[in-house]
């Protein structure tokens, strides 16, 4: 009997154990320049420049507390890959995007996949997700 319930414990703190734990470095971060020629990186400057979060927007690095490089990629789901409608499958976007202090220490990272929808970019969505995610991990509603 006590082993089961020992087990037990166990299982349920496993989520709060895997649970990554945001660098406290972050919550110093206020202005924010992004860097990256994709949509990814549009969609995240439009979700800044919206004010729904703790940061700003920088326009220079030199300007900013932390840069945000954000990459992107494409996979196009076609015909020959099970897509629908003999060629015009979806794209699937992939997104990445890391965090750098000015002191050169890495304090965020994540990645996003999504998928363009009927006139909605899906990497456009994808840069904005990544906004929303590090505004989570810096606890903007705590500010």
């Amino acid at each position: 009997m006590k082993m089961t319930t020992m087990v037990l414990a166990l299982l349920c703190a496993l989520p709060a154990l895997s649970k990554e734990r945001p660098d406290p470095k972050l919550r110093s971060v206020t202005a924010i320049f992004i860097t990256g020629n994709n949509q990814a990186a549009e969609g995240a400057r439009h979700e800044l420049e919206g004010k729904r979060t703790c940061f700003t927007l920088a326009t220079k690095a030199d300007d900013a507390d932390a840069v945000l490089a954000i990459d992107a990629s494409t996979q196009s789901e076609g015909s020959e890959s099970g897509g629908l409608g003999g060629g015009f499958g979806g794209r699937h976007w992939i997104v990445s995007g890391t965090l750098t202090l000015k002191s050169g220490d890495l304090v965020w990272s994540h990645s996003e996949r999504f998928m363009d929808a009927p006139f909605k970019s899906g990497g456009k969505t994808a840069g904005s997700l990544l906004i929303r995610h590090l505004a989570d991990a810096a606890s903007c509603k705590e500010r």
